[in-house]
């Protein structure tokens, strides 16, 4: 999913791009294309989700980060916007991490997507196929409003970074940044952004990459306590998509092949462009022997006792259809009235080569909910939206979306020290116990939260009671 480090509300794109057609002053401006169409494919160009949206063509705040997977349009994303920049009059930069990145893939994919027709023709010699630049160059076009823009393209290599303090510009598009072990760039480039638009568009700084947890989590990652780069990010916007958003411009099951030469923290990285180092990875718990501590004898569980439920659905991978659905349970202890109690543990998986019945997980939660008292089902908003707010429709239940964000962060923190201050009582349930130990525990946002040791085992029913667990100490059930 997406995060947005700024808030702000993006006006219409289709408004802003008419408005901004009809400035065009006389007849001999040139006409750009309504639509930028890929010379290779024949494929017309369109934002994957509402983050590149916002990205490509918002013109506010001043930083933009679009973090994404390996193959999810990133970089063209980039280009287009870098193309509506100039549509409009104004001037800019276009960098790679060194003029070998350029060479062999920003470039390139900006010849595809730019309309050469609007380029003067002296430079139209660029769009010859085998045409590679051996140094920083700059592109002139005949704008949409009357005048010429120009793009100056080159390496931007962290090293020989000085080059690049002269232009002034009105945008800097600095693709996949992540290659950089130092802000340096950012600190050169976010100086060089001064210019504004023709119609007073504010000068922007973008960056397109895969993300890494270095100076780029530093600068575009969530908001933390007295955090340094507080005032950066509150003028910033970060946006994610995904490689498999990007399926129907690869080849048929890319990200699925590509994930079986990652293990799961790479996957979560290269696909699903998360902020996440392997370093930053640890073992849930420790040892088994903290959960097994935990084991007691229950009393049956009431009708009269307050139960919270959690839901949590998995995606099997980088596809799209859930590979596991977990449900938990919870009261708070009988007796330690400030501690819980696992009362209800399960799971469903698809048959092999199926897809998951979502009746088998209703019916029971159905049943759960006539039979106890169940005072509120917390579900991931992400994966079980729709069905659970079909079923809180029917009132068998109070449903509440359990923010996959910081209150993440906190109940899987909060989880950990239930288990090691031996605050939570369970009978042994294997499936359960075979969750928890897969856990991994990830740094994240200032934060930890719990993920997949390795893609092919599973979690959900350990994320399930990270839930149940916060929900239930919400309530005031002493």
């Amino acid at each position: 999913m997406s995060m947005h480090t700024a808030v702000f509300s993006p006006p219409s794109v289709v408004s802003r791009l008419a408005e901004s057609r009809l400035k065009a002053p006389t007849k001999s401006s040139p006409t750009w294309p309504s639509e930028y169409v890929n010379s290779r494919t024949g494929k017309i160009y369109a934002p994957h989700n509402d983050d590149e949206r916002v990205f490509v063509y918002d013109d506010v705040p001043r930083h933009s980060l679009l973090k994404g997977g390996e193959g999810a349009g990133k970089t063209t994303a980039g280009v287009v916007k870098d193309l509506e920049r100039l549509r409009r009059g104004m001037n800019g930069v276009m960098v790679a991490p060194d003029l070998e990145h350029l060479k062999k893939s920003t470039w390139p994919e900006f010849k595809r997507w730019c309309p050469w027709d609007r380029v003067i023709e002296r430079h139209r010699y660029r769009q010859v196929e085998g045409w590679e630049p051996s140094q920083s160059f700059t592109l002139v076009f005949e704008n949409a409003v009357g005048g010429y823009s120009e793009l100056m393209c080159g390496g931007a290599k962290e090293s020989e970074i000085a080059a690049w303090e002269g232009p002034n510009v009105s945008f800097v598009h600095f693709d996949e940044a992540r290659r950089h072990k130092t802000p340096i760039a950012l600190k050169t480039f976010d100086g060089r952004v001064r210019i504004p638009g023709p119609a007073g568009e504010p000068p922007q700084f973008f960056v397109t990459t895969t993300p890494r947890k270095h100076w780029l989590f530093e600068y575009f990652g969530p908001l933390l306590e007295d955090d340094p780069h507080a005032d950066f990010k509150a003028d910033s916007f970060v946006g994610t998509v995904l490689t498999s958003e990007n399926a129907a411009n690869l080849e048929p099951g890319f990200a699925e092949k590509r994930a079986q030469s990652l293990n799961a923290a790479e996957e979560r990285v290269l696909l699903l462009a998360e902020w996440e180092d392997e370093a930053d990875s640890e073992k849930f718990l420790a040892s088994m022997i903290w959960w097994d501590n935990c084991i007691e004898t229950l009393p049956p569980l009431t009708r009269s006792e307050p139960m919270v439920i959690a839901l949590d659905a998995a995606r099997g991978g980088v596809t799209d259809d859930p590979d596991e659905f977990a449900m938990v349970g919870v009261t708070r202890h009988p007796i330690r009235r400030a501690d819980i109690s696992i009362r209800y543990a399960n799971s469903w998986q698809p048959p092999s080569g199926g897809v998951l019945d979502f009746r088998l997980p209703e019916e029971e939660l159905r049943r759960l909910c006539r039979e106890f008292s169940v005072i509120e089902v917390a579900f991931d908003v992400f994966q079980l939206h729709d069905f659970s707010m079909r079923l809180s429709s029917e009132g068998i239940a109070l449903f509440k979306e359990f923010s996959q964000g910081p209150a993440r962060l906190k109940s899987d923190s909060m989880l950990k020290d239930l288990i090691m201050g031996k605050r939570i009582s369970h009978s042994g349930e294997p499936n359960l116990r075979k969750h928890i130990d897969n856990s991994d525990y990830v740094k994240s946002g200032g934060g930890r939260r719990i993920v997949k040791r390795s893609k092919s085992l599973k979690v959900d029913m350990c994320v399930a009671l990270s839930m149940a667990a916060a929900r239930i100490l919400y309530y005031n059930v002493e």
